[in-house]
């Protein structure tokens, strides 16, 4: 403890001043619009190199070195605490009324678990959890008034007797600073710290563990550290800026202690050289209100300010002089003659002290009278200095200016070896030649024969001058200096040897020109007049890139070009040369004016757009590397849905896609960590092996994939030739119809198709067999039928034979029932006849004697009578007339019973077709007498006068 509080003193009083040559460290801004425009950010973690989350009052942030994610809690509160747990691959967060975690899922979007809830059924609580902290697995979740203390599921809350200000877990146990002093937490027990007393009635702000013990930092009192049963004052020598301006955060990392404050920003201390650094407004910070501190893994440092999230970029080699709004323009030169540094900017030439004094406020810079506007460039000549101005060329002694009457805007200026007093000025409009006389400049002549832009020029002897244009390529120019005129031109470009005229310089190096372009460096061969490859620069730096500037130092040749600084020795030939990599966002150059100042083996300025650089070439630092990470994978058809989103514990899976979603779109991107660097990048689609063109564009997108396995590869192409690689697999499903299911029904199918072909071959083999089966059957059945045919045809003649022999008898029976009627009539006709002469003969025998022979004859009458009426023969031919005509009488009388015997005889001899006249006598009638028969047969048959008595007769036969 005793040792550390000498060390301490040693380096924070006895050096209590910035090193000689440290400007301040370049701070990003990261304004409230990029992560969903939460103010005030209260607590920061970082995860690992790759990854920072920060407590917002919007709700949980994720930075991955590129793109800002907010995550809202539940309640959508503050988000007061966060916690990173390596063991459970978890964030912890705290917030107002709530705690939780959240883990990536299957796709490595985060989702957020809360753990509050059943802690809070049994102790409803309102207020903010403003620390989470892990040890061996047990989980403490600080809010004001207590700590939820989580073993395993369950949770224990631990009161405090005073209101908790902040704490920390130090050596395995937490601290919590309280209204009443540093109190740690045994078992369910708060005990002070040992020593703690000097720290009572403080306002405590922030407890660190820091070496063997902790520091804690009160708001006006200044740091304390505490070791063993001792606290005692922690001695920086910035106590009254400490109490000035209120200390509300504290962080150490390595040789640095960050301390935060209320009004004046951010006060930097680094044990190792003792230099003290001031950050707020004036510097570049949004606000000087720093709410929270944190080193990341590369101790760069991460303020949570109460508007805004701020980076200073520790660990790198290149620091700034001033920063917007405290700017004092773009710079264009810079050159330290003794204790003064002179920067020329576009608003003018400006001087502060050297080494450069840095304090809490902007260094003090002012600009030296009449050289307002733009300053081209600075060149010492002897003990003189030259100003190119665009007002033309001034003599700067001191802080005053002397103006070199005759020449207006200077833009380039060279001096030769072993002659002081002659000099050449390149203006806007050609070249002058100057002289000292009797101890003053003065313009002698103008160089006839040349009106170029005289910017980049170069000698390759006192009266070959190169000179470019951005044009037409570099021009070789022979000058007669007695005469102060042009004796020869030339203009080289493509056709002359270079590759390309892109990009195009002139340099100088010892004594020889050397041209760079974007295709590499080059050099002059007279013998041949042409330009070659010049390989003494090519094997030492990458060709492919803009070298603006050259200069020589006693470590080699520095080059510089937008992205970077390099540094070869030359003589040694060497192709393992240093590279300082630059950030665009933070420094870039105006085209065709990148320059650079080497003021020793250790430093280099470098102005820029945004003011000057300060390159710490000797600084042996872990920057941190840039890798190259797939920020999202989304299918993009028909809608894009998420497959794979940038997580800490990139795990990636393989996702099988469908055939119907064969479109996916990969975005990728640098973890540059607020540096912004532009890299081309290249990639491929494997199978196909062939990277594409550079391009700079960060999305990729493929349509219509075929089914297969895939990789996306991606290279970021990083200055100095490095690479930076990522890929991802996936695998596109067949369509439906050719994939493995598909497949298995096909064969399924198949085989059922098989078994179906062969069932129906069965079939077709048993029909087959049935109809020749059925063939002979069916040719047996015809043989059959036609022998039952034939039968039949036997049988129908016998049958028709039969029916004739039938019909014969019945046409005989019925021509025998014709005779024996005619017979019967005829018989009854002579007997009539017979007994109408009978008649006759009694009618003639008169008186007795003939009485007895009349009695005879009347007898004999009556016998005729009784003969003509005899049923007997009636009925013999009603049986006879019945078996021929198939019961005609029969039915005749069942349906027409009241018919008489003759009404019967005239339907009978009616069937039988007798007309009137047969009928007649044997119906004893006369022909009228069978007429009106007839007509009353009709009436009592109910026959209407249409129906024929013949047809309805013939309905009983």
């Amino acid at each position: 403890m005793k040792n550390n509080y000498f060390f301490t003193l040693f380096f924070f009083l006895l050096l209590p001043v910035a090193g000689s040559a440290q400007w301040n460290a370049f701070v990003v801004n990261f304004k409230k619009e990029l992560f969903g425009r939460g103010t005030q950010t209260w607590q920061i973690r970082a995860y690992d190199e790759d990854r920072i989350y920060f407590a917002n009052k919007n709700g949980v942030l994720q930075y991955n070195g590129q793109d800002w994610q907010l995550y809202p809690l539940e309640n959508r509160l503050d988000v007061r605490s966060v916690y990173v747990s390596h063991e459970q691959n978890r964030v912890y967060v705290g917030g107002e009324g709530e705690f939780g975690y959240f883990e990536p899922q299957q796709k490595g979007n985060l989702a957020y678990i809360k753990l509050s809830d059943a802690f809070n059924e049994a102790y409803p609580y309102r207020g903010g959890y403003w620390g989470i902290y892990e040890v061996d697995r047990i989980f403490y979740y600080v809010s004001d008034r207590f700590v939820v203390k989580q073993v395993g599921e369950e949770f224990i809350p631990i009161e405090s007797k005073s209101k908790i200000d902040c704490s920390a877990v130090v050596n395995g146990t937490l601290y919590v600073g309280t209204t009443d002093g540093v109190n740690m937490l045994v078992g369910k027990e708060w005990l002070p710290v040992p020593g703690g007393e000097v720290l009572r009635r403080k306002n405590i702000r922030a407890i660190i563990p820091y070496k063997e013990g902790f520091l804690v930092a009160t708001a006006f009192d200044g740091v304390f550290y505490g070791e063993g049963k001792k606290v005692t004052p922690f001695v920086t020598g910035a106590e009254a800026f400490m109490q000035q301006n209120e200390v509300f955060s504290l962080a150490a990392s390595g040789p640095y202690l960050a301390i935060g404050t209320i009004h004046k920003g951010l006060l930097l201390l680094n044990e190792d050289n003792g230099s003290r650094f001031y950050y707020n407004e004036q510097t570049g910070l949004q606000n000087n209100t720093v709410l929270s501190l944190c080193f990341d893994k590369q101790n760069n440092l991460w303020l949570g300010l109460d508007n805004g999230i701020d980076y200073i970029s520790l660990r790198t080699a290149f620091t700034n002089l001033y920063t917007y709004p405290y700017s004092k323009g773009a710079g264009y030169d810079a050159l330290v003659r003794g204790d003064r540094l002179y920067l020329g900017t576009n608003r003018g030439l400006f001087y502060t002290s050297w080494p450069v004094t840095l304090g809490e406020n902007a260094p003090d810079i002012a600009l030296v009278p009449e050289l307002s506007g733009q300053v081209w460039g600075l060149q010492e000549v002897g003990e003189e200095l030259f100003c190119l101005h665009d007002k033309g060329l001034y003599l700067i002694r001191g802080t005053q200016s002397e103006r070199i009457p005759g020449i207006r805007g200077a833009v380039s200026c060279v001096f030769f070896p072993g002659e002081p007093d002659k000099c050449w000025i390149g203006t806007y409009d050609g070249l002058y030649l100057l002289r000292r006389e009797q101890g003053k400049w003065q313009s002698i002549q103008r160089v006839e024969g040349l009106s170029e832009w005289m910017k980049n020029m170069a000698f390759e002897s006192p009266e070959v001058l190169w000179v470019r244009n951005v044009e037409t390529g570099m021009i070789r120019i022979e000058l007669d200096t007695a005469k102060v005129e042009v004796k020869n031109r030339r203009t080289y470009n493509q056709k002359h040897g270079f590759a390309s005229i892109g990009e195009l310089y002139v340099h100088t190096i010892g004594d020889q020109v050397y041209f760079s372009s974007d295709s590499g460096f080059y050099r002059y061969d007279a013998p041949a007049d042409r330009i070659v490859p010049a390989d003494e620069l090519n094997t030492c730096f990458p060709e492919g890139r803009v070298y603006m500037a050259i200069a020589t130092g006693k470590k080699g040749v520095y080059a510089l070009s937008p992205d970077m600084v390099q540094i070869a020795d030359m003589q040694a030939h060497s192709v393992d040369h240093r590279i300082f990599p630059i950030n665009r966002s933070q420094i870039d150059f105006i085209k065709y004016y990148g320059n650079m100042r080497v003021l020793n083996d250790s430093l280099v300025i470098l102005p820029n757009e945004y003011g000057f650089a300060l390159l710490h070439t000797e600084t042996s630092l872990n920057i941190r590397e840039e890798k190259l990470f797939l920020k999202n994978v989304f299918i993009s058809y028909p809608k894009d849905s998420l497959l794979y989103a940038d997580n800490y514990l990139y795990a990636p899976s393989k996702p099988e896609i469908g055939s119907a979603y064969n479109a996916v779109r990969f975005e990728y991107a640098l973890r540059s960590f607020g540096q912004g660097r532009g890299v081309p990048f290249r990639y491929r689609l494997l199978p196909d092996k062939v990277w594409s063109e550079p391009t700079f564009a960060t999305v990729k997108e493929y349509s219509n994939l075929k089914e297969g396995d895939y990789m996306f590869e991606v290279e970021a192409l990083l200055p100095g030739g490095d690479t930076s690689f990522a890929s991802y697999s996936f695998a596109v499903l067949p369509p439906w119809y050719r994939s493995g299911y598909a497949w298995g029904a096909y064969f399924f199918l198949l085989m059922l198709g098989i078994r179906l072909l062969y069932s129906l071959e069965e079939r077709r083999i048993a029909r087959k067999r049935k109809a020749e089966l059925a063939a002979k059957e069916k040719e047996m059945l015809l043989k059959e039928q036609e022998l039952i045919k034939e039968n039949l045809h036997k049988e129908q003649e016998i049958v028709e034979l039969k029916n004739e022999r039938l019909e014969q008898e019945l046409r005989h029976k019925g021509q025998e029932m014709a005779n024996l009627m005619i017979n019967f009539s005829r018989k009854n006709e002579i007997l009539m006849s017979i007994k109408q002469e009978l008649y006759k003969v009694i009618a003639e025998m008169k008186g007795e004697p003939f009485s007895k022979t009349k009695r005879m004859l009347l007898a004999l009458n009556n016998s005729i009578d009784l003969n003509i009426e005899s049923d007997d023969a009636l009925k013999r031919f009603e049986e006879q007339f019945d078996l021929v005509h198939n019961n005609f009488i029969r039915r005749l009388s069942e349906k027409h019973s009241d018919l008489s015997v003759s009404e019967r005889k005239m339907c009978a001899y009616l069937k039988m077709n007798l007309t009137s006249k047969e009928i007649a006598p044997l119906l004893n009638l006369s022909v009228r007498g069978v007429e009106t028969l007839r007509y009353r047969l009709r009436k009592k048959l109910d026959l209407e006068r249409e129906e024929s008595l013949t047809d309805y007769l013939n309905t009983f036969a």
